[in-house]
């Protein structure tokens, strides 16, 4: 049995009873460490779990989880994820490959940033496509989430934005960084939507304690301090009044 166990999105105290239960009853427990950051360190994890936690990394389970698997197939074995399983391509492409395996799959959901982004007052079912912006490399400078975005406001709805992580080389994009890539991407596309006016929210350690939610011009956004990771950037469509009201408290600070 593999069981995919959320973790949430701060520390080890975010983790469910079942899944508290999971982890007890497996033979090994693994995490996987480059698609969200974790609110503390390893070795305060497995204190506070009790057990051994071994860390895998991209290249590990994209093309080294065959042996994770087999390990599957005649004991229990917890992978945690950060935030929800099911909320990164990644942990699905794995689903299916154990199903090919024939081994057997459980999921244990937590929160996630695509349903605590709900704390920045915006409301849930107004978003459109989710976004993710990527780090701009030689030879690599995609444009596609301000079409999204360009999309996504056509119809009034808002956008998350997702900002890259590659943890392997120990970097966060930050919401500054996230703004700069959306006007460089404004720059090739023309649109017109990234100005030094348009309204968006930056949001840093989302479900923490010391969660960072600032609303206002773009222009003052990309300035504000918004210290450690993982951050994420909205930009919202059409308002109604309601979020009007609740994005108030988030402006200028």
């Amino acid at each position: 049995m593999l069981t995919l166990i959320g973790t949430g999105l701060c520390d080890a105290r975010d983790l469910t009873l079942r899944g508290m239960d999971a982890i007890r009853a497996a033979h090994a427990v693994y995490i996987e460490g480059y698609t969200s950051l974790l609110q503390c360190s390893h070795g305060e994890l497995e204190a506070a779990l009790g057990t051994s936690v071994t860390r895998l990394m991209r290249e590990d389970v994209e093309r080294g989880i065959g042996r994770v698997l087999e390990d599957a197939r005649t004991r229990d074995v917890a992978l945690l994820v950060v935030g929800d399983p099911l909320a990164a391509t990644t942990h699905a492409d794995l689903i299916l490959r154990a199903r090919e395996l024939r081994v057997d799959v459980r999921i244990v959901h937590n929160a996630s940033v695509m349903s605590a982004i709900g704390a920045i007052g915006l409301e849930p079912y107004r978003y459109g496509k989710t976004v993710s912006v990527p780090y701009w490399q030689r030879s690599f400078e995609p444009t596609s989430f301000l079409d999204g975005i360009r999309e996504n406001r056509e119809r009034g709805l808002h956008t998350l934005c997702l900002l890259d992580i590659k943890a392997e080389e120990g970097r966060f994009m930050s919401v500054g960084e996230g703004i700069a890539h959306l006007e460089r991407a404004e720059g090739a596309l023309r649109t017109g939507i990234v100005t030094p006016e348009l309204l968006v929210v930056g949001v840093a350690r989302l479900g923490c304690p010391d969660a960072r939610i600032v609303a206002g011009e773009l222009r003052a956004v990309k300035e504000a301090a918004f210290g450690a990771p993982p951050h994420c950037l909205v930009v919202p469509g059409r308002l109604h009044h309601i979020e009007e009201q609740m994005l108030a408290p988030w402006n200028n600070h």
